[in-house]
């Protein structure tokens, strides 16, 4: 335990020098930007079709903006260049003399990410809130500095969807770890994010089992999708936790047995 947290302080250490640090600072500030812009273009419009609370359209907005590719590709990229450090750096066979042992470096990897992946979401919350007042200041008919937002449903969101981001980041770090070359791990987001569309468009009850779908279907519930509730989270986010801790244990595996930093 003594060796514990300095190892993992390094790590966050690590990504100052990376663009991994700015891409957190940009996942997190992009989309509430984009849906701003969006809005602002089309303001009247938006103004009638929101009423006199316009939070709760921004948020839909955002969030399945969010949730349909954006949070994917933030994660796989995210994690790409993490484990990227490392390679471009040759620096695998120097990690592997320190008095840790592999199992612990390992560790130290998977909290990191999924604490980079908690930091994107915090900074959605304040980026997105501070748009959306600057909407309200800019436009005063859109009534954004008139009413608050829904912290509740913006926190409650955020969990989920950082639930159903757990398999994908499982995933992709396995492949980080199976591949050296970051267009593998990217190639099979963008194979994954095709099937699902055609899982959705095909209406396919199936879409549970697959995991690049999971953000989607925790904030915006397609029409034919019925799943059964488990305790406080629905099905899919359950079956997000379980591919986390499968992907992460081959991940394990294959870093602790096999992996030398060399392939």
């Amino acid at each position: 335990m003594a060796k514990f947290w300095p190892s993992l302080l390094t790590e966050f250490i690590k990504i100052r020098h990376s663009f991994a640090r700015w891409l957190i600072l940009l996942g997190g500030f992009i989309m509430p930007t984009f849906v701003a812009f969006v809005v602002l273009t089309k303001w009247e419009h938006i103004a009638r079709e929101a009423g006199n609370n316009p939070w709760s359209l921004f948020a839909e907005m955002s969030w399945k903006g969010m949730s349909f590719f954006y949070s994917v590709f933030f994660i796989v990229l995210l994690t790409c260049l993490y484990f990227n450090i490392e390679y471009k750096n040759n620096t695998w066979k120097h990690i592997f003399t320190l008095p840790i042992g592999k199992g612990q470096v390992y560790l130290n990897k998977v909290l990191s990410m999924t604490v980079f992946v908690v930091c994107y979401y915090m900074l959605f919350i304040p980026f997105w809130v501070a748009m959306g007042y600057l909407l309200g200041a800019v436009k005063p008919p859109l009534h954004f500095t008139s009413h608050a937002p829904d912290y509740a449903l913006l926190f409650r969101n955020c969990c989920h969807s950082l639930i159903s981001s757990l398999s994908i980041i499982g995933i992709h770090i396995w492949l980080s770890i199976r591949f050296k070359n970051m267009i593998i791990p990217i190639a099979v987001a963008v194979f994954g994010s095709i099937v699902m569309v055609a899982l959705f468009q095909g209406a396919a009850m199936e879409i549970k089992y697959f995991p690049y779908a999971y953000h989607y279907l925790s904030i915006a519930t397609p029409y034919f999708f019925h799943e059964y509730t488990w305790g406080p989270l629905p099905e899919h986010e359950w079956y997000s936790i379980g591919f986390f801790i499968l992907f992460c244990s081959l991940g394990y595996w294959d870093f602790t047995r096999n992996f030398a930093g060399d392939h």
